[in-house]
């Protein structure tokens, strides 16, 4: 799941390149990726209206619409978004021909023949799924482009196009009333890079909860953004153990965390998210953080700090993983990273 780097390195991509731009028309082509109102409403209420900012609220893409409006995208496991030029078309015809194939696919998007572009994206050639570059006006001028699983797209008045993709259906669009907000993300959790989020107001939270530090550091409403990913690379920071509960870290080890937490999420979004699997940023190119984690699916690899193999282990049904040599399950001095 995209966690607060991808979304952010996402968000900071899409206000260099859509702020101001005017969403001619909405088109969704998986109903149920909208929650919320219902799927016509939310296409006749944001056609023509322009994007006046692009924000963050946990592992929330927000945009705000002109009129007091508020976009709520949330990516869950595999939502990507690819923003495509002009000139680019959109080809439904699979959805007369073949309903059980576009409901896996979605659309097609061909590329313009008429003009040199070079672009990359994720696509599916001749069954297999990969990310290509496009150049048009040589031989991949005449290619289908298949973008992989567009749940729905916005068309803005310049012709560019901004896909939601998703090949596992868990994503969710939602309008609301701007002065809802609050209401709406009442259960997050402080921001982590936020002048919020201090070591005071963490170490009160962490003292409430007597369950692993891995699932507390999970929980949105204790923190707001942080995933599988980057829980782990903050308790390696710190040298803490997952399962230690959260409420056992003495004053020490909370500083600690708290500093490795800032520092893992701002590693993540300079070297552009980890992609490991689905998520892409805005041009369908991967993200650099992958080769910079310690831990986070290294199982079995030396710890960059003592050499131990990095063990992993399952903590509320999620995959953990962490050096045993410097993170005890003891509390001792903390890792130098």
């Amino acid at each position: 799941m995209p966690e607060l780097p991808e979304v952010e390195y996402t968000a900071r991509q899409l206000r260099k390149s859509v702020v101001g731009a005017t969403i001619q028309e909405v088109q969704v082509f998986w109903p149920r990726i909208v929650g919320h109102p219902d799927v016509e409403t939310l296409r006749a209420e944001i056609a023509g209206r322009s994007i006046e900012g692009i924000r963050r609220r946990g592992k929330f893409l927000l945009m705000d619409l002109s009129g007091g409006y508020l976009l709520s995208i949330h990516r869950r496991m595999t939502g990507n978004f690819l923003l495509l030029p002009p000139g680019w078309q959109v080809d439904t015809s699979l959805r007369e021909r073949d309903v059980a194939t576009w409901n896996v696919k979605g659309p097609t998007f061909v590329p313009p023949a008429d003009r040199e572009l070079h672009f990359i994206v994720p696509a599916v050639v001749d069954g297999t799924v990969r990310t290509i570059e496009i150049t048009t006006g040589q031989e991949q001028a005449t290619m289908l482009v298949h973008t992989m699983y567009c749940r729905a797209c916005f068309r803005f008045g310049d012709g560019r196009y901004l896909l939601f993709t998703d090949p596992r259906k868990f994503g969710r669009i939602e309008l609301w009333p701007r002065e809802r907000e609050a209401q709406i993300f009442a259960t997050l959790g402080p921001e982590p890079l936020s002048a919020d989020f201090t070591v005071e107001r963490f170490q009160m939270a962490l003292a409430q909860h007597r369950t692993s530090i891995k699932a507390t550091l999970l929980a949105q409403e204790v923190i707001a953004g942080i995933g599988n990913i980057y829980a782990d690379e903050a308790l390696f920071y710190a040298g803490v153990h997952p399962l230690r509960p959260a409420n056992s870290l003495n004053v020490a080890e909370v500083a600690r965390l708290h500093e490795g937490i800032i520092v893992v999420l701002e590693r993540g979004i300079e070297h552009g998210g980890t992609s490991f699997n689905d998520y892409r940023d805005l041009w369908g190119e991967a993200g650099d953080n992958y080769n910079h984690v310690r831990v986070y699916q290294r199982a079995g690899l030396p710890c960059v700090i003592c050499g131990t193999p990095i063990e992993r282990i399952i903590v509320t049904q999620r995959s953990t993983h962490y050096c045993p040599s410097c993170q005890p399950r003891a509390a001792q001095g903390v890792t130098q990273v």
